[in-house]
């Protein structure tokens, strides 16, 4: 009968994903775990399996409770350009606060599209932002917040776009730089011409 854990494994996950995140998967060793985790080998492959399945791990548990502002503003069926520039801003502000940049970038740059798991992670985020962007953005065409002529579809590819360029930007704390692009974007967004209600 195998031994219960006496250390919190949730923790345990979250410790780990901070040192992926911070040295990534290649310059992070077992023995770097070991000591960041505080457990031994044995504990580390009962209760995570092996390295490369814990940084997996890791990946999921920064997608579920690190790597966004909560999207959960853009989920209502009324969401529009107000719920998704707060989103913006926020995602935005977020960034200065670590250098580390994105984890889930990081992981797709690191492993060179080489990875399957990777990039289906990576693209599970890529395709819930562009769907709830894509949304948001019909419904303030409907809502008359926005120009029509505006194609939410390839707009939403803009914004996904200039939010990773945002993510690089934040690891060379280039602060001012996100602060100008996210302007910039707004004013072009809300700049188009539209009748108002």
């Amino acid at each position: 009968m195998a031994r219960k854990s006496n250390f919190d494994k949730n923790q345990k996950l979250l410790e780990a994903m901070a040192l992926f995140w911070r040295k990534g998967y290649a310059n992070t060793a077992i023995s770097d775990l070991v000591d960041t985790l505080q457990i031994n080998r044995f504990s580390l492959y009962n209760s995570f399996g092996d390295k490369q399945n814990l940084y997996y791990m890791a990946l999921d548990a920064y997608l579920e409770k690190v790597s966004l502002p909560p999207v959960t503003s853009l989920t209502g069926p009324s969401a529009g350009w107000p719920e998704l520039k707060t989103f913006l801003i926020h995602f935005a502000n977020k960034q200065k606060d670590s250098s580390n940049g994105c984890f889930m970038q990081n992981a797709i740059v690191e492993h060179g599209g080489e990875d399957e798991k990777v990039l289906m992670q990576g693209n599970r985020l890529f395709d819930l932002l562009s769907e709830h962007f894509c949304q948001a953005l019909t419904n303030a065409q409907q809502q008359k917040q926005l120009s029509s002529s505006l194609v939410p579809a390839q707009l939403a590819s803009l914004l996904l776009s200039q939010m990773q360029g945002m993510r690089v930007l934040s690891k060379a704390k280039r602060h001012q730089d996100i602060d100008a692009a996210l302007n910039a974007m707004i004013s072009l967004i809300e700049g188009a011409p539209h009748e108002r209600h």
